[in-house]
């Protein structure tokens, strides 16, 4: 009997310290996951700061996949918002931006970055209006040329018209005047030869 206590006392020992030695092993891997992030986000963050845009995105995004729906994912999507809206990125997007924004709102609203993140969201909307009525008024002006051109032409039709009904009136004009004064010579023949015929007569 006493053998059967030290021996169940043993396998109690063994289970403890495999447990001990599993947790152990769980707590290391965790703690190193968490250090590979950090260094992710801090290396992303030099890249950033640097511009090579691409390398940080991919930092960023290994971060994302990591921690999933955990923090520092959330430090890693406004990071990712903070890239696309960046002026100096070549790929800069501002669409991605807002949805990088809005994603730590929505999916992260107690985190520290959710504040900034609705800013973010307040002055891309408002720049995108901007934009919208800049393109409308640029369309608008564009319209009104047109519109102003036509018009122009039409003008310059009118004169080119006019021009020609004023050469037409002007021969006309001139039409008249040659059948008055063919009209005034043959009225001159006329009083000739009566004037001949009474000669005549006398």
């Amino acid at each position: 009997m006493g053998r059967e206590r030290a021996g169940q006392g043993q396998h109690f020992c063994f289970c403890l310290a495999l447990l001990i030695f599993v947790s152990g092993c769980s707590l290391w891997q965790e703690s190193s996951r968490q250090r590979e992030m950090r260094e992710s986000l801090q290396a992303g963050n030099q890249m950033l700061v640097h511009g090579d845009f691409d390398g940080s995105l991919k930092a960023f995004q290994s971060v994302v996949l990591t921690a999933q729906d955990k923090p520092p994912a959330d430090v890693a999507v406004y990071k990712t918002g903070v890239l696309f809206a960046h002026p100096h990125n070549p790929k800069r997007d501002l669409r991605k931006a807002m949805s990088a924004f809005s994603q730590v709102v929505t999916s992260f609203p107690s985190s520290g970055w959710a504040e900034q993140a609705r800013v973010w969201v307040e002055l891309l909307k408002e720049a995108e209006e901007a934009k919208q009525k800049a393109e409308q008024s640029r369309e608008a002006i564009e319209r009104s040329q047109l519109e102003l051109e036509k018009n122009r032409q039409a003008m310059e039709k009118s004169k080119q018209e006019m021009e020609r009904s004023r050469a037409e009136l002007e021969r006309t004009r001139q039409e008249i005047e040659k059948t008055r004064q063919v009209i005034e010579k043959s009225k001159q023949v006329d009083i000739e030869i009566d004037q001949k015929r009474r000669d005549r007569g006398r």
